[in-house]
């Protein structure tokens, strides 16, 4: 009895020993679980009730909570103890709830989940109302956007800190283009791969307007089979400075399709580094007579980086086209890459 007595007070005692950690300890051990054991720790005693809930990043997923009303108290929980990092999933936009606002958050990772009936599924809204001042990185995915009561497409100008913005196989309503406006976006990534479930939304094919933008001066663009066109004024494409194009497919582009990214490398004058895949200089030169073309862009640049693909994507370099690149900067360093799987722009951009 006296041994089972003194086992339980060291069980006592070592429960206490954890529980007097510091919260910059306990922290730590919640960094290392996924967010949904983060949060069952709540449970182990009065000490950790709250812990999980000062987190300085979290994951919230529709597929650990699926009660919508229990996904929206967790969400306000982790809000009110000023969460600076947040990634979502969502099976709709109502997991969010209305008026959304948090003060601190600065980096938001936001993605629809439509399941297996994908080619059923309605697009989730991108809501207009959202209130994050502080917001500086968002990353969205699967999305549709609309018009405001404005008339325009305009979802990012409430974002006055926004530096890094990226935007993956979205869609736009009503035929209207994006316009991108942010006074601060300094980094743009635009991925379009028409893909499941993009593919079978509408609102697919729609125009992208680099209207308000002056910070910018990185730009990512991605795409398969079709182009988007891409537009804006003048200020905005001289501010850009490094710029990464990759057109996965171009077996069925259309001639307007090549057109656009013509017209995109006539419009950034002032860029000076390129990097730019093998299969969209393909697309590139299936464009009449490409070489002929006198290009009055491209006065600057100093560095090109020719990415060449694996087996799967076609390799070849068509002929002449490095040069067309280079007619205006022909002292410009070249480099020739081939793709590996987890390369990124920004290693890209620094070696």
């Amino acid at each position: 009895m006296v041994k089972r007595k003194r086992q339980r007070k060291d069980n006592q005692n070592e429960q206490d020993r954890i529980s007097d950690l510091s919260d910059c300890l306990l922290l730590h051990i919640l960094s290392v679980l996924n967010t949904k054991q983060a949060i069952q720790t709540s449970i182990l005693s009065k000490r950790w009730i709250n812990v999980w809930k000062n987190l300085p990043s979290l994951t919230l997923s529709c597929f650990d909570i699926r009660n919508i009303d229990l996904f929206q108290k967790t969400l306000k929980d982790a809000v009110s103890h000023n969460i600076k990092h947040l990634k979502l999933v969502v099976s709709t936009i109502e997991c969010i709830p209305p008026y959304f606002s948090c003060l601190s958050l600065t980096s938001l990772n936001l993605k629809a989940f439509y399941g297996k009936m994908f080619h059923l599924a309605q697009p989730q809204i991108f809501p207009n109302s959202l209130c994050l001042p502080a917001l500086t990185t968002l990353s969205l995915e699967y999305f549709a956007f609309r018009r405001s009561d404005d008339g325009y497409v305009e979802p990012f100008s409430t974002f006055n800190m926004l530096n890094t913005l990226t935007v993956r196989s979205c869609v736009v309503l009503g035929g209207q283009s994006l316009r991108i406006s942010s006074t601060k976006l300094g980094n743009l990534t635009i991925h379009l791969y028409r893909g499941q479930p993009y593919k079978y939304f509408p609102g697919s094919t729609f125009g992208i307007e680099l209207y308000h933008a002056p910070s910018l001066h990185t730009f990512v663009f991605t795409a398969d089979d079709y182009i988007h066109k891409l537009y804006g004024s003048k200020s905005v494409f001289s501010s850009i400075k490094h710029v990464y194009f990759d057109v996965v497919c171009y077996c069925n582009l259309q001639r307007r399709n090549q057109s656009n990214i013509l017209d995109l490398l006539v419009e950034l004058a002032n860029i000076e580094s390129l990097t730019i895949t093998s299969t969209t200089l393909m697309v590139l030169s299936n464009f009449p007579d490409v070489l002929k073309v006198k290009l009055p862009s491209l006065l600057n640049l100093k560095s090109l980086k020719v990415i060449t693909h694996p087996v799967s994507r076609p390799t070849t370099i068509p002929n002449g086209m490095v040069h067309f690149l280079l007619q205006n900067s022909p002292l410009a360093k070249v480099d020739y890459i081939k793709y590996k799987k987890g390369l990124l722009f920004d290693d890209l951009l620094h070696r």
